[in-house]
């Protein structure tokens, strides 16, 4: 069992233990977007970049396992910076309607941004990438692209969980972006779950939009 420790504390964990995982028992949390325990790993949002001693580079800390001997930190000013950077490129695109969405109260990203970063963005708005707003997909769900953030969760769900495989990446790049796949309809009994998934509220649920949420 590899003991490491993380910001300050010791723990003795299961061979194949993630970073992220480790920190989790621990009490530690690690800021994430594409991260869910019960999809596969993606690694794509970067926002869970942890320092660890004596690596050149920071590491994915929901991609890289525990190891012997390890001293990983978690809020360097380092990991702060490359968390700042992270927001400042996600929120290039992103519209800034955070008083009319629905994920208002409830969003990651909102919660990061007052966490880490609160500064202008460097980029012009022209930089910006224009995307299809608010449009139905399928009998239950509403996609607002320019919201997203490619963290693919709703497409991992519906590849490994109701093994439907309706959602892929189209494009690439800057270019990217969530869509059905040819021929394909979301409709399946699971489909709802996307939205609770979805960590930015880019998928809504078409009945609960806007309504009052216990």
């Amino acid at each position: 069992m590899p003991r490491l420790t993380i910001d300050g504390k010791t723990i003795d964990v299961e061979k194949g233990t993630t970073l992220l995982e480790a920190a989790q028992r621990l009490g530690i949390y690690i800021p994430r977007f594409c991260y869910h325990p019960k999809l596969s790993v993606s690694g794509s949002c970067r926002m869970c970049l942890v320092e660890v001693e004596k690596s050149p580079k920071l590491l994915t800390a929901c991609s890289t396992e525990a190891a012997e001997g390890m001293v990983v930190k978690t809020d360097t000013e380092k990991v702060k910076t490359a968390r700042r950077e992270i927001l400042e490129f996600l929120l290039i695109n992103h519209p800034l309607d955070c008083p009319i969405c629905d994920q208002a109260g409830e969003c990651g990203l909102q919660d990061y941004y007052m966490e880490y970063s609160r500064a202008k963005s460097r980029f012009a708005l022209e930089d910006k990438v224009r995307r299809a707003k608010r449009r139905a997909v399928g009998p239950y769900l509403m996609l607002d692209n320019e919201r997203c953030i490619l963290c693919t969760r709703c497409v991992r769900f519906c590849a490994e969980v109701t093994k439907t495989s309706e959602l892929e990446v189209m494009e690439r790049s800057d270019h990217s972006f969530i869509d059905l796949k040819e021929g394909k309809a979301l409709d399946n009994g699971y489909t709802l779950n996307i939205a609770d998934l979805c960590p930015v509220g880019a998928w809504t649920s078409r009945d609960f939009r806007f309504k009052t949420r216990a």
